[in-house]
Protein backbone atom coordinates (compact mmCIF):
# COMPACT_ATOMS: atom_id res chain seq x y z
CA UNK A 1 0.00 0.00 0.00
CA UNK A 2 1.56 3.39 -0.79
CA UNK A 3 1.81 6.20 1.83
CA UNK A 4 -0.71 8.22 -0.06
CA UNK A 5 -3.29 5.34 -0.14
CA UNK A 6 -2.44 3.95 3.69
CA UNK A 7 -2.73 7.96 4.52
CA UNK A 8 -6.24 8.26 2.98
CA UNK A 9 -7.20 4.88 5.09
CA UNK A 10 -6.40 6.16 8.18
CA UNK A 11 -8.18 9.60 7.88
CA UNK A 12 -11.10 7.37 6.34
CA UNK A 13 -11.22 5.38 9.45
CA UNK A 14 -10.73 8.12 12.04
CA UNK A 15 -14.13 9.75 10.31
CA UNK A 16 -15.73 6.28 10.20
CA UNK A 17 -15.04 5.99 14.17
CA UNK A 18 -15.35 9.93 15.44
CA UNK A 19 -18.64 10.46 13.19
CA UNK A 20 -20.21 7.39 12.39
CA UNK A 21 -19.60 4.42 14.65
CA UNK A 22 -21.42 6.81 17.77
CA UNK A 23 -23.72 6.47 20.07
CA UNK A 24 -25.08 8.33 23.53
CA UNK A 25 -23.94 5.84 25.65
CA UNK A 26 -20.35 5.86 23.50
CA UNK A 27 -20.34 9.65 24.04
CA UNK A 28 -20.50 9.44 27.79
CA UNK A 29 -18.17 6.48 28.16
CA UNK A 30 -14.76 7.75 25.51
CA UNK A 31 -14.27 11.04 27.18
CA UNK A 32 -14.83 9.71 30.55
CA UNK A 33 -11.49 6.97 29.94
CA UNK A 34 -9.38 9.44 27.58
CA UNK A 35 -8.22 11.56 30.85
CA UNK A 36 -9.07 8.94 33.38
CA UNK A 37 -5.27 9.93 34.69
CA UNK A 38 -7.00 13.15 35.68
CA UNK A 39 -9.36 11.49 37.60
CA UNK A 40 -9.00 12.08 41.34
CA UNK A 41 -11.20 8.83 41.55
CA UNK A 42 -9.07 6.29 39.57
CA UNK A 43 -6.05 8.13 40.84
CA UNK A 44 -6.99 7.10 44.44
CA UNK A 45 -7.65 3.32 43.25
CA UNK A 46 -4.80 3.23 41.67
CA UNK A 47 -2.53 4.26 44.42
CA UNK A 48 -4.48 2.24 46.99
CA UNK A 49 -4.30 -0.80 44.69
CA UNK A 50 -0.59 -0.23 44.21
CA UNK A 51 -0.69 -0.10 48.51
CA UNK A 52 -1.97 -2.82 48.70
CA UNK A 53 0.31 -5.06 46.27
CA UNK A 54 2.88 -3.97 47.88
CA UNK A 55 1.73 -5.13 51.25
CA UNK A 56 1.43 -8.47 49.98
CA UNK A 57 4.27 -8.86 47.99
CA UNK A 58 6.44 -6.46 49.50
CA UNK A 59 10.34 -6.08 47.14
CA UNK A 60 8.25 -8.41 44.01
CA UNK A 61 5.65 -5.64 43.82
CA UNK A 62 8.08 -2.83 44.61
CA UNK A 63 10.51 -4.12 41.84
CA UNK A 64 7.83 -4.11 39.31
CA UNK A 65 6.83 -0.82 39.80
CA UNK A 66 10.17 0.55 39.26
CA UNK A 67 9.80 -1.41 36.00
CA UNK A 68 6.25 0.09 35.34
CA UNK A 69 7.62 3.83 36.13
CA UNK A 70 10.71 3.06 33.88
CA UNK A 71 9.06 2.46 31.32
CA UNK A 72 6.21 4.65 31.18
CA UNK A 73 8.55 7.53 31.78
CA UNK A 74 10.40 6.18 28.64
CA UNK A 75 7.30 5.73 26.82
CA UNK A 76 6.12 9.59 27.30
CA UNK A 77 9.87 10.67 26.97
CA UNK A 78 10.20 9.23 23.43
CA UNK A 79 6.82 9.49 22.22
CA UNK A 80 7.43 13.64 23.10
CA UNK A 81 10.05 14.38 23.01
CA UNK A 82 11.73 12.60 20.44
CA UNK A 83 9.31 11.21 17.83
CA UNK A 84 6.47 13.69 18.16
CA UNK A 85 9.36 16.62 17.89
CA UNK A 86 10.57 14.95 14.35
CA UNK A 87 7.25 14.19 13.45
CA UNK A 88 5.13 16.82 12.62
CA UNK A 89 2.26 15.10 11.65
CA UNK A 90 -1.26 17.88 11.64
CA UNK A 91 -4.22 16.33 14.71
CA UNK A 92 -7.12 15.79 12.84
CA UNK A 93 -8.42 19.49 13.65
CA UNK A 94 -5.73 21.12 11.70
CA UNK A 95 -5.36 18.62 9.18
CA UNK A 96 -8.57 19.61 7.72
CA UNK A 97 -10.27 16.37 8.67
CA UNK A 98 -14.14 16.26 9.30
CA UNK A 99 -14.17 16.25 13.10
CA UNK A 100 -16.86 16.22 16.10
CA UNK A 101 -14.93 17.12 19.02
CA UNK A 102 -15.68 15.43 22.72
CA UNK A 103 -13.94 17.03 25.15
CA UNK A 104 -11.04 19.24 25.37
CA UNK A 105 -9.70 20.79 21.92
CA UNK A 106 -5.70 18.86 21.92
CA UNK A 107 -3.14 20.72 20.52
CA UNK A 108 0.62 19.92 19.22
CA UNK A 109 1.51 17.53 17.26
CA UNK A 110 0.19 13.82 16.77
CA UNK A 111 2.21 11.18 15.91
CA UNK A 112 2.15 9.13 18.16
CA UNK A 113 -0.16 9.33 20.59
CA UNK A 114 1.33 9.64 24.18
CA UNK A 115 -2.00 8.03 25.94
CA UNK A 116 -1.30 5.05 23.96
CA UNK A 117 2.02 4.70 24.49
CA UNK A 118 2.04 5.00 28.46
CA UNK A 119 -0.92 2.71 28.00
CA UNK A 120 0.25 -0.36 26.81
CA UNK A 121 4.05 0.37 27.79
CA UNK A 122 1.75 -0.02 31.66
CA UNK A 123 -0.18 -3.29 30.54
CA UNK A 124 3.14 -4.85 29.25
CA UNK A 125 4.64 -4.30 32.15
CA UNK A 126 2.66 -5.20 34.64
CA UNK A 127 1.36 -8.31 32.77
CA UNK A 128 5.03 -9.63 33.34
CA UNK A 129 4.54 -8.97 36.74
CA UNK A 130 0.68 -10.76 36.86
CA UNK A 131 -0.01 -12.28 33.89
CA UNK A 132 -3.62 -12.74 35.13
CA UNK A 133 -4.06 -9.42 34.76
CA UNK A 134 -2.36 -8.77 31.35
CA UNK A 135 -6.06 -8.88 30.09
CA UNK A 136 -7.94 -6.93 31.25
CA UNK A 137 -4.90 -4.08 31.15
CA UNK A 138 -4.64 -4.00 27.56
CA UNK A 139 -8.09 -4.21 26.88
CA UNK A 140 -8.33 -1.30 29.54
CA UNK A 141 -5.27 0.06 26.82
CA UNK A 142 -7.17 -0.20 23.83
CA UNK A 143 -10.37 1.27 25.13
CA UNK A 144 -7.80 4.62 25.89
CA UNK A 145 -6.23 4.15 22.70
CA UNK A 146 -9.33 4.02 20.54
CA UNK A 147 -11.24 6.62 22.86
CA UNK A 148 -8.11 9.26 21.56
CA UNK A 149 -9.49 8.60 17.94
CA UNK A 150 -13.51 8.70 19.01
CA UNK A 151 -12.86 12.10 20.74
CA UNK A 152 -11.30 13.41 18.13
CA UNK A 153 -7.61 14.19 18.91
CA UNK A 154 -5.79 11.36 17.29
CA UNK A 155 -5.59 9.54 14.07
CA UNK A 156 -5.85 5.30 14.31
CA UNK A 157 -2.51 5.19 12.63
CA UNK A 158 -1.63 7.65 15.91
CA UNK A 159 -2.74 5.61 18.45
CA UNK A 160 -1.26 1.82 16.61
CA UNK A 161 2.43 3.85 16.43
CA UNK A 162 1.73 4.64 20.08
CA UNK A 163 0.46 1.54 21.14
CA UNK A 164 3.51 -0.50 19.17
CA UNK A 165 5.48 2.23 20.74
CA UNK A 166 4.70 1.63 24.74
CA UNK A 167 4.92 -2.07 23.67
CA UNK A 168 8.35 -2.14 22.53
CA UNK A 169 9.95 -0.02 25.39
CA UNK A 170 8.26 -2.16 28.52
CA UNK A 171 9.19 -5.51 26.68
CA UNK A 172 12.79 -4.28 26.24
CA UNK A 173 12.56 -2.60 29.66
CA UNK A 174 11.43 -6.16 30.83
CA UNK A 175 14.13 -8.03 29.50
CA UNK A 176 16.94 -5.38 30.73
CA UNK A 177 15.63 -5.77 34.05
CA UNK A 178 14.48 -9.60 34.03
CA UNK A 179 16.77 -10.87 35.61
CA UNK A 180 16.39 -8.22 39.01
CA UNK A 181 12.40 -8.69 38.41
CA UNK A 182 12.69 -12.40 39.07
CA UNK A 183 15.23 -12.44 42.24
CA UNK A 184 13.75 -14.09 45.12
CA UNK A 185 12.78 -11.90 47.76
CA UNK A 186 15.81 -10.73 50.33
CA UNK A 187 15.55 -12.85 53.58
CA UNK A 188 16.77 -11.07 56.62
CA UNK A 189 19.45 -12.94 58.57
CA UNK A 190 18.09 -15.21 61.28
CA UNK A 191 19.77 -13.77 64.70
Amino acid sequence: MAVEQLIQFDRSLFVQINSSWTSSLADAFFPAITDLHRNPYFISVLALSLGIWVWKRRGYALRWIVALIISVSLSDLIAYRVIKANVSRERPPQAGVEIVIRGQKHTGNSFPSNHAANMFAAAMTISGASPAIGVPLFIAAGLVAYSRVYVGAHFPMDVMGGAALGILIAALVRILLGRWLKAPPLKLPES
